[in-house]
């Protein structure tokens, strides 16, 4: 299938993959690293982009970013140019370095900033050891951290957890250690119209800023919050107004980390909208979901599912 032109606008929030033509590396040593990175910080000034997380790779690089007045396709193709060109000459070759047409996905901002976000600073964790989060020199992770940068990172993901900045950092961190040992996941690559990372309200929000009419591929029917709470309360022995009031309720954390995920999965509920019905900061509702998708009960959602009487909808994660 021939892949759909870029869709830019003010604003734009990417997940941007690059790698390396047939697998080669990108980087040979720090040099090269070092020089991708001062690249990276001297185009995000000329252009005014803002960078929210990056990771330097062997052979790839993942970029989330946010445009301004400049299209993403400007950006890059600077920046590729520019490292190509010093790639080349520092070690004699010829013809590209990156593999063919990168990939950049259009998020919804509110819904996977931070799930996004620790997604690509784990990246060194799932190809090596959990360790390497920290150990890794070449991601954004440190500068989360107060560490020296080259490259000037947004700090308003640190501040969706705290103004405070000590407990800012500590709840990141717990949030990173929260996803130690979750592998690829293909979740943040399953696009609609193989641009868009979102449900169909955000695709229609971006066709009204661009001017695109876009038929969009219905998804199936949808379970009601309400059929799914009633339903997962009257399993797990609670009541209803139990999982959705605020408070901590340890008991009760299991029980509404599959609420949380089946809202999402099942429901096409956005991370915001489910902080809102359970009482809870949307950081909080990212946990849940990730502790439950490291431990899914299959058997269960099926059964409720039938309860709720929506077999026709397919179970995530089955062919």
């Amino acid at each position: 299938m021939p892949r759909k032109p870029r869709v830019e606008y003010f604003g734009a929030f990417y997940h941007v993959i690059t790698r390396g033509n047939q697998r080669q590396n990108l980087f040979h040593d720090d040099k090269d690293r070092e020089f991708y990175l001062d690249r990276l910080e001297q185009y995000r000034k000329r252009y005014g982009f803002t960078i929210y997380a990056y990771v330097l790779m062997s052979n790839h690089v993942h970029l989330l970013i946010e445009t301004g007045k400049t299209p993403l396709s400007k950006i890059m193709q600077g920046l590729q140019f520019s490292y190509t060109r010093y790639f080349n000459r520092r070690y004699r070759k010829i013809g590209h370095l990156f593999q063919g047409r990168y990939r950049a996905i259009i998020c919804d901002r509110e819904e996977y900033l931070l799930e996004l976000v620790r997604y690509i600073h784990l990246n060194p964790a799932r190809m090596k050891r959990p360790s390497a989060v920290g150990e890794h020199r070449w991601s954004s992770h440190g500068a989360y951290l107060g560490a020296a940068s080259v490259v000037e990172v947004t700090s308003s993901v640190l501040e969706r957890f705290s103004s405070r900045v000590g407990r800012a950092r500590e709840g990141y961190l717990r949030f990173i250690k929260e996803g130690e040992g979750q592998g690829h996941d293909e979740r943040y690559y399953e696009t609609v119209d193989q641009r868009f990372l979102g449900d169909d309200r955000f695709v229609k929000e971006i066709d009204k800023k661009v001017g695109e009419d876009r038929e969009v591929e219905p998804k199936m029917r949808r379970v009601k919050f309400s059929a799914l709470l009633n339903a997962i309360a009257e399993q797990h022995g609670a009541e209803a107004k139990t999982l959705v009031q605020a408070g901590r309720q340890r008991q009760w954390v299991k029980t509404r980390s599959m609420l949380v995920y089946m809202a999402r999965e099942y429901g096409g509920m956005t991370v915001k909208e489910l902080g809102k019905r359970l009482n809870r900061d949307p950081s909080i509702i990212s946990r849940l979901y990730s502790a439950y998708t490291e431990s899914r009960d299959s058997v269960a959602e099926s059964r409720l599912l039938r309860k709720i009487g929506n077999k026709s909808i397919r179970m995530s994660g089955t062919k």
